[in-house]
Parts: structure tokens; C-alpha cells; sequence
């Protein structure tokens, strides 16, 4: 995972470890041991720069590294130390810090190593480098972030996109369904219009013939035999076609539905 001193990785790798402990524990929301941490990565670098017996505190050899500054950079770097050394001892003596207390230690940390790592080797690229927040908290680059919002922002378009298709195809579908209706409503009314129209004809035929057989005329028996087959034939006719029209009206409804 990238990181905020992974330029301290070169440099001094005791001092980068401490401080991705020190991030890790930022993370996790415990800033009092945090800021401890971050203490402890203070007075590492301070007994590097200034190598000393054990029977100096780590207040003694700030104060002696404090008389032997020459350069504004190595003042910045005594002054951050000693800001270090201070919020460590208070949350060490149980005093409890916040996240933007413990946010501020770390930023003095990464100057303070910034300094230390251009006193060790100058070097134009380190110094300009710059404290990323998004970067602690997340572990992940800002201009990174910047790439996976811009991702997110063009999915969530496409997202309003493909719903914006999906309630299309919804009307569609509805106005497609409705026309159907509307299609078979016509189709069952024009079937029924015919078979009145039908039954009409039907019902003219058959008045005909009965006013013909009111009529007095002789009339063979072949003939009355002929005439009684024909109206069986229209019958059974009229009877055939009443079923067609029911199962075709059964078929139109089931379509509809």
C-alpha cells in the first residue's frame, strides 16, 4: 500500500515502520497510542542525528541539537521534534488527545522526516513532496480517488441511463398492450356484427321459405325431399359456423388477458 513516508524507505527503514505503525493505529481510531507511537519515531531520528549515551533523555539531546542549529531547515526539524516529544508525553501520562490533534502529529512527523531524509541526502523531488490526508485515511492516493470517482460518476450515469431505458421499455410495452386491446376489442365486434348479419340473412331465408310453403302449389315428391335436405344443409351450416365463432371469441379473449 502506498504511503505518506514511503520515501523514509530508503532513507532509514527502522524510522518507516514506526511511522506505517503509527498511521495503522491512527486508522483504527486509537490516537492516544498513535501519538505515542509517533514519540517514539521522534526520539529514534533524534538519537540518529545525534548519537548518545543511554543516560540521556530525549529531552537532553533535543536541547542539545536546539544549541548546535545553523540552517532554518534544522531549526523546523528541532521545533517539530520537540512538538512530538510534547503531545507524546501528555498522551503517555494518560491524557486523552483527539483525531485532529493526533492528524497534526503525524504532519509534524512527516515534515520532521522530510527535513531529516534532505539533511541525510538533498534531494529536490523529497522536498517537494506534500502530506496527503486522503492518502492516511484511506491508502489511497488523491489524484487515485480522483480516477475512482470519476469511475463511479460515469457507472452511476449509466446506471440512470439503463433505467431510464428499462421505464422506455416499460411505456412501451404498456402502449403495445393497450393497442392490443384495442385491436382484439375491434376484431370481437366486427365478428359479432357479422354474425348478426348472419342470423339476419338466415332469418330472411327461413321466412321466405315458410311464405313459399304457405303458397298452394303442387309439388313433387322429389322436389319436397330436395328442399327438406337443402334447409338440413343450411342448418347444420349455421351450426358450424356458431362453433367457429365461439372458439374464435374464446381464442381473441385468451389473447387479450
Amino acid at each position: 500500500m502506498p504511503s505518506n513516508f514511503d520515501f523514509l524507505k530508503d532513507t532509514d527503514k527502522e524510522l518507516f515502520d514506526t511511522m506505517e505503525e503509527a498511521q495503522r493505529l491512527y486508522r483504527s481510531e486509537y490516537f492516544n497510542q498513535c501519538v505515542i507511537t509517533v514519540r517514539i519515531f521522534g526520539e529514534k531520528m533524534a538519537k540518529k542525528i545525534l548519537p548518545a549515551d543511554n543516560s540521556q533523555t530525549f529531552d537532553d539531546i533535543l536541547n542539545t541539537l536546539k544549541d548546535k542549529i545553523k540552517t532554518q531547515r534544522e531549526k523546523e526539524l528541532i521545533d517539530d521534534l520537540f512538538f512530538i516529544k510534547k503531545e507524546g508525553n501528555s498522551c503517555a501520562h494518560g491524557e486523552k488527545t483527539s483525531a485532529m490533534n493526533a492528524l497534526e502529529v503525524i504532519k509534524r512527523a512527516f515534515e520532521a522526516g522530510i527535513n531529516y531524509a534532505y539533511l541525510k541526502k538533498p534531494d529536490k523531488k523529497t522536498d517537494s513532496l506534500r502530506f496527503d490526508e486522503t492518502l492516511l485515511i484511506t491508502e489511497v492516493k488523491k489524484e487515485d480517488n480522483k480516477i475512482i470517482d470519476k469511475y463511479l460518476s460515469l457507472a452511476q450515469s449509466e446506471s440512470e441511463a439503463l433505467e431510464e431505458n428499462r421505464e422506455f421499455a416499460k411505456s412501451e410495452e404498456k402502449a403495445f398492450k393497450k393497442n392490443k386491446k384495442e385491436e382484439i376489442k375491434k376484431k370481437i365486434k366486427q365478428a359479432k356484427k357479422n354474425l348478426k348479419e348472419k342470423i339476419n340473412k338466415e332469418e330472411v331465408k327461413k321466412n321466405k321459405t315458410e311464405q313459399q310453403k304457405e303458397k298452394p302449389a303442387k309439388k313433387s315428391k322429389n322436389t319436397s325431399r330436395k328442399q327438406t335436405k337443402t334447409q338440413k344443409n343450411k342448418f347444420i351450416k349455421l351450426i358450424l359456423f356458431l362453433i367457429f365463432f365461439a372458439i374464435s371469441l374464446f381464442l381473441l379473449i385468451k389473447i387479450m388477458i
